[in-house]
């Protein structure tokens, strides 16, 4: 992935259930659980009540991930090893996973001259293999402290990259890249907590189908994206 070059043109795409259909983090620390250390799978009551106690508002995101991430990965990540298995997750998970609308989109923005911007909660550190994968040109992800070795910790450095901080991520690289002050921005994402960065765009596209995402989109004045119908998906 490459430094992203100054455009007056970005599309900037979330992750889950947007550019893939499945949410990645739990995946994510199942799937290297079961390929690195299988007897982590054991640990997974704990993790069901890190998940429960999450759902219950008992804590945020903030302090689950690095949790859910020690539990499932272990205290600290090599460089290697984090490269060895985002690599592998990626080529794993992005041709079975992004919807046709999505690649349509994809390619069609690219194809428009747009630069390609990946915003997402996820962890940077297999993240940044997926937008690899799927030719984006630039990724704002939660970011995770290393070690003076540096290795990948659980801790998150900075707050997780959601809701008002993601916009303010895609703010700062805006500003940092963007050709002038008013670059035109399509922006897309399957949940209302990415209103803060619909705020940013010219064109806001709630991805999902059926009422409930109409009714959404109508609400705020957004439009909608079908990702699995490759025509339907596409902007017009």
């Amino acid at each position: 992935m490459t430094g992203a070059a100054p455009s007056e043109r970005v599309a900037i795409y979330d992750l889950d259930r947007t550019v893939l259909r499945k949410p990645t983090f739990t995946l994510f620390l199942l799937w290297a659980a079961w390929r690195e250390a299988p007897w982590r799978l054991l640990l997974l009551p704990a993790l069901a009540a890190l998940m429960i106690g999450y759902a219950l508002r008992l804590y945020g995101r903030d302090r689950f991930k690095p949790a859910a991430i020690r539990l499932m990965l272990g205290a600290r990540i090599s460089p290697a090893r984090a490269a060895r298995l985002a690599a592998d997750f990626a080529a794993w998970r992005v041709p079975r996973d992004v919807p046709p609308g999505a690649a349509a989109c994809i390619a069609r923005d690219r194809g428009e001259g747009y630069r390609l911007l990946m915003a997402t909660a996820a962890p940077e550190f297999y993240a940044h293999a997926i937008a690899d994968a799927l030719g984006f040109d630039a990724i704002v992800a939660s970011r995770h402290r290393r070690d003076g070795d540096g290795n990948w910790l659980p801790l998150l450095d900075g707050p997780n990259c959601y809701g008002a901080e993601k916009a303010r991520r895609v703010g700062e690289w805006l500003a940092a890249n963007a050709a002038t002050n008013a670059p035109h921005i399509r922006a897309y994402s399957d949940h209302a907590s990415d209103a803060p960065t619909f705020a940013l765009a010219n064109e806001a596209w709630l991805v999902g189908r059926g009422d409930k995402f109409v009714r959404l989109a109508a609400k705020h004045g957004w439009q909608v994206a079908d990702f699995e119908d490759a025509a339907a998906g596409r902007p017009r």
